[in-house]
């Protein structure tokens, strides 16, 4: 559960502490960059905001599993050992299950099988979902305002992930609504995907357009720097993309998200269970666009777009 949960934070409440007493909360994240700092960012603000003011009130323990997605359970568990003394290993067992749990997650936690619904998750968790999937159609929308000669995407997923091959089916179904062709790249492999990008030519009625997928970001930095080369344009769903090459990225706001996670902490620092707060959707999202990158491949950002971006990049 932890390895499908932890795609960028999550937040183990460790046992309460008694009245007067230091709170403590584990955070455990994939890979410390700007979606987690943001996100660690909002929170502690937040929680300074409603009055748990760190080292004085509240306590975090943060374990970075540095992008080893295999080191995420036995983090979880070293989190909860800190905690729990020599009944650490029994407990450790149990961490899933007793603790309570606050997530941030740029996915649907119901798609995910993480929640059974919005209203309550029947576990011991809650958290906020950015829904990522759902703001496909307008991140298209977006890019053909940009591009108003747009007529063809190319998606690249991992074809051994199911979650890849869904992911697709979701671009394409918006793609259709907006009249423009897909181009289908399914890939097994960093080599794979590698050569399926050096393939592609360079035309401004095409671009490159990016769903969620492990593999495709793994190599993010290949594909900036082999797209420009080629002068594709290029969108992505979070600005963290943006900020490393894409040209424009629409993606939630994960301060905000930060934010809205610390709600549902102080909610269970004072007493609530998990498993009845509702989990909550982010609520603010932004598009930042990457000037250089699209000045360098030769798209004209309009005044007009430039307003409309939350970021610019110059």
């Amino acid at each position: 559960m932890i390895t499908r949960l932890v795609a960028t934070l999550l937040f183990f409440l460790l046992p309460i502490a008694a009245q007067g007493q230091i709170q403590r909360v584990g955070l455990l994240i994939p890979e410390m960059e700007r979606p987690q700092a943001q996100s660690i960012k909002g929170l502690k603000e937040m929680l300074k905001q409603l009055g748990f003011e760190e080292r004085r009130h509240i306590i975090f323990e943060i374990r970075d599993a540095k992008g080893d997605r295999a080191g995420l359970e036995p983090a979880a568990k070293e989190l909860v050992a800190k905690k729990t003394g020599t009944r650490a290993t029994r407990v450790a067992k149990a961490a899933t299950r007793d603790l309570p749990i606050v997530f941030i997650h740029p996915g649907d936690p119901i798609r995910l099988g993480l929640a059974k619904s919005l209203e309550g998750s029947g576990a011991n968790l809650t958290g906020v979902g950015a829904f990522a999937s759902q703001t496909t159609e307008k991140r298209l929308a977006i890019l053909k305002e940009i591009l108003p000669g747009l007529r063809q995407i190319h998606v690249f997923f991992d074809s051994n992930d199911p979650f890849g091959r869904e992911n697709f089916e979701i671009a394409k179904a918006a793609a259709q609504k907006l009249r423009l062709e897909v181009v289908e790249h399914g890939v097994k492999s960093a080599d794979e995907l590698k050569a399926s990008i050096g393939q592609l030519e360079s035309m401004m009625s095409e671009a490159i357009f990016h769903m969620p997928d492990d593999l495709v970001e793994s190599e993010a930095d290949f594909i900036f720097d082999t797209v420009r080369k080629k002068k594709l344009p290029t969108m992505f769903n979070e600005d963290f993309w943006a900020i490393k090459g894409a040209m424009a990225a629409y993606g939630p706001n994960y301060y905000e998200m930060g934010r809205q996670a610390a709600r549902l902490v102080e909610a269970i620092l004072k007493g609530r269970k998990a498993e009845t707060l509702p989990i909550q959707r982010a609520n603010k999202f932004d598009l930042t666009l990457n000037y250089r990158t699209a000045n360098f491949i030769g798209v004209n950002l309009s005044q007009e777009m430039l307003k409309k971006a939350d970021r610019v990049i110059r």
